[in-house]
């Protein structure tokens, strides 16, 4: 199975922002608000962040406890998903949810005392404090790269809601700001054609790019081969800004390209084509794989037809960072 051959984001995007436990096992699980199941507990506890929690302020605990139940539910009924955390340091998200040591946390904010940097051909990470505030009450302040390297050690990232991916990418990956300059528009789209070959298909979403509204774009579709000579409806769209949305498209492309659409279409003169741009894969998946862009963590991952579902790619393969 092929694989993503870049190493970082970055390197396919070309984006000049840069945007592409103090208790036993026994304790947390009595801790949690909602046991949370499928997760491997272990009884280690590290003293490298076991000395940096402490009890939260209950009145200011009740901000965050009515949200860690909201997230168990979601994860219960799959809304949500545990992923693990492959990244050693680079991409924690203000405002994400993460699993350690079996307990949830929300990573509240990030207060950067270092950046990124290469001297003589050493590489330095960023790094700076961190404040986490977990399911079963308690807050901490530790190093960024502290918690980077107890996630991947014996953690999860737990993954948005689908609404969250959206809004994500819109605040976030896309880069969206009073002062950026709107580059496109990247849209997933459902075919309506009553081609029999393609009814047959349980999904079928074409990932596309756009400089113009998408209205306009699809106004002909019925009589464009690249539509399925159909009309089709949009499933999502997001707006790209300060970045190369042809880039992006492309990269998702690549993601999938096992299950790229192997079907002729004809058009009205009886010419035959080949439409590139249809792929058979869940909506779900290709939301995960905008969330797993917006963390850097996509070139962890591949897609497997078979399973159709992104799965974890081998370490020797990944590129992994160090």
């Amino acid at each position: 199975m092929p694989c993503l051959s870049v190493p970082t984001v970055e390197d396919v995007l070309d984006d000049p922002l840069g945007l592409l436990g103090n208790a036993s096992a026994e304790q947390a699980s009595a801790d949690s608000i909602l046991q949370l199941r499928h997760v491997s507990v272990t009884s280690r506890a590290s003293s490298e962040y076991v000395a940096k929690r402490k009890p939260c302020d209950p009145a200011e605990f009740m901000t965050y406890e009515a949200e860690f139940e909201q997230v168990q539910r979601e994860l219960a009924i799959g809304k949500r998903k545990l992923l693990p955390f492959t990244d050693k340091g680079d991409q924690l998200v203000d405002g994400a949810y993460y699993v350690l040591d079996g307990v949830l946390l929300k990573m509240v904010k990030v207060h950067f005392t270092s950046e990124e940097k290469t001297i003589n051909g050493q590489r330095y990470r960023k790094d700076g404090r961190t404040y986490c505030v977990f399911e079963n009450g308690t807050e901490s302040n530790m190093l960024y790269r502290s918690l980077a390297k107890a996630l991947y050690k014996d953690g999860y990232i737990v993954t948005d809601t689908e609404l969250e991916t959206h809004a994500r990418f819109a605040a976030g990956f896309a880069g969206v700001s009073e002062t950026g300059t709107q580059t496109g528009v990247i849209y997933v789209l459902r075919s309506l054609s009553s081609n029999p070959a393609i009814l047959e298909l349980p999904y079928l979403y074409k990932i596309g790019f756009s400089s113009q509204a998408i209205a306009q774009r699809l106004k002909n579709a019925a009589q464009e081969p690249t539509y399925l000579m159909a009309d089709v409806e949009v499933v999502a769209e997001y707006l790209t800004y300060d970045l190369n949305p042809q880039k992006l498209e492309l990269l998702l492309h690549t993601l999938f390209a096992e299950a790229c659409l192997n079907l002729d279409i004809f058009d009205g003169e009886g010419q035959r084509h080949s439409p590139r741009e249809w792929f058979v894969v869940p909506m779900s998946v290709i939301d995960q794989a905008i969330r797993l862009l917006m963390t850097e963590q996509i070139v962890h991952y591949q897609y497997d037809p078979a399973q159709q579902a992104l799965i974890f790619r081998h370490k020797e393969q990944s590129d992994l960072k160090t």
